[in-house]
């Protein structure tokens, strides 16, 4: 291995173990990891700019990013909360199973961080007037959204990465992974069920005339806002599954990136005094964090020591296609309940690239959706998995509630190997179907 692979290695360990410890921001981590590579000449700000960026996925998230903070600004999560609460007439087994499959729902078209900041709270407001256990639905609504995350392009960020980096779409991922996530998430929600029905309910008297000023329609905040925010976010995902077809056929330009980027273009303009909140919202960090790995893993890249990896697997592997797929699954599914699973998904596409250029391995598009439902699913294990784990455990512990990791551990991790192991059945039959 040369000099520059060594010290390419070296600065893409050093990042990884410092945003999986999570003491000094992940943003300033990784965007210092990039200007370290450039420093050390093993990239050029040109090639990192121009090569190892990849601004499609920049601009996907962007977009989606400014149509999540119209939503949110306008109070469409609470107002959703609360609306299907009351369609439930606040009954809390109800509630455990219905919430979890709502919030796994809304993952799978906006970013899971904003639907589990809402919900994380209104679950706890409930709990409260309710007399049940907050935890444990809290727990089941995190592994739900990481479930549904995992069945579309723009659910969760390493679909992003994995889709636009190696040319899946919009409607590849509901087709092939949709299914899967939607089989995978009713077992968690059984799961979750089993383990705590006979302990939800704490007792005590209910609070009805506070529940019934929780009123869903108080929670909207801007009227006029709620609406521009669900018609751009029709609109984006019309655009997300036509623009293949629109490319093709129509020959319009109409790329994956600019599907959410036209409505939310338009949203700003006619957002009015509301604007500059709306842009307040959006989560630059991320965009950040973003760039800084895309030249952190670049450098891997550049210096070849990615293509080393990947060599070393598809010759331990070669002509075992279902055993490659499960290894790929589950080692992403460890390796995701451990580090934050964006800088895992990036270093990953460009293995399974590597792996796909050789003889006696499968087809790239089944190792996609084996290291998607992987990365995405398996984060549910710890506290810090994933970025909803992260924003619902910090929820609570704000709330008085300290769930630990012990006790995340213990609930989280059945529903999470349940889903998994579907998963992997799924992976198989789609390999024995040669539908992938």
């Amino acid at each position: 291995m040369s000099i520059s692979a060594v010290l390419a290695v070296s600065v893409f360990l050093v990042t990884y173990v410092a945003i999986g410890m999570e003491r000094i921001n992940r943003t300033i981590v990784s965007m210092s990891g990039a200007i370290v590579l450039l420093i050390l000449g093993i990239l050029s700000l040109r090639e990192a700019v121009t090569t190892y960026i990849h601004w499609e996925t920049v601009g996907l998230l962007f977009g989606m990013f400014t149509i999540i903070a119209v939503l949110s600004e306008a109070g469409f999560f609470s107002w959703m909360a609360l609306w299907v609460a009351k369609m439930l007439d606040y009954n809390p087994y109800r509630i455990f199973v219905v919430f979890p499959l709502v919030t796994g729902f809304l993952s799978a078209f906006m970013d899971s961080i904003t639907v589990m900041l809402f919900f994380a709270t209104l679950t706890y407001e409930l709990s409260r007037l309710l007399k049940f256990d907050a935890i444990p639905l809290v727990v089941s609504e995190v592994c739900l959204a990481n479930v549904g995350g995992a069945s579309t392009l723009v659910g969760d960020p390493p679909n992003v990465i994995l889709g636009l980096m190696l040319g899946f779409s919009f409607n590849d991922f509901v087709i092939h992974n949709g299914p899967t996530a939607i089989v995978a998430g009713l077992g968690s929600v059984g799961v979750a069920y089993l383990q705590c029905r006979k302990r939800l309910v704490l007792g005590g008297a209910v609070d009805r005339q506070a529940l019934v000023a929780m009123d869903p329609a108080r929670a909207i905040k801007d009227a006029r806002l709620f609406k521009l925010g669900l018609g751009a976010f029709a609109v984006a995902i019309f655009f997300l599954v036509i623009h293949a077809w629109a490319e093709q056929m129509l020959h319009v330009p109409l790329t994956a990136p600019l599907a959410p980027l036209i409505p939310a273009f338009f949203i700003l303009i006619l957002g009015g005094h509301k604007t500059e909140d709306i842009l307040r919202k959006i989560d630059y960090d991320v965009l950040l964090f973003f760039i800084g790995l895309f030249v952190v893993v670049g450098g891997l890249e550049k210096t070849g020591a990615i293509k080393a990896l990947a060599d070393l697997i598809a010759n331990v592997f070669r002509h075992q296609d279902l055993a490659l797929v499960s290894t790929l699954m589950w080692f992403s599914a460890v390796s995701s309940a451990i580090i934050d699973n964006v800088p895992f998904a990036l270093s990953m596409v460009y293995v399974i690239k590597g792996i796909a250029g050789q003889v006696g391995v499968p087809a790239l598009a089944i190792m996609v959706w084996a290291v998607s439902l992987g990365t995405d699913i398996g984060g549910n294990g710890t506290p810090i998995g994933a970025s909803a784990n992260v924003v619902a455990y910090a929820s609570m512990e704000k709330k008085g509630h300290r769930i630990g990791w012990p006790r995340w551990m213990l609930l989280a991790i059945p529903q999470t190997m349940v889903a998994l192991i579907i998963c992997n059945v799924g992976l198989a039959v789609k390999l024995w179907l040669k539908f992938f």
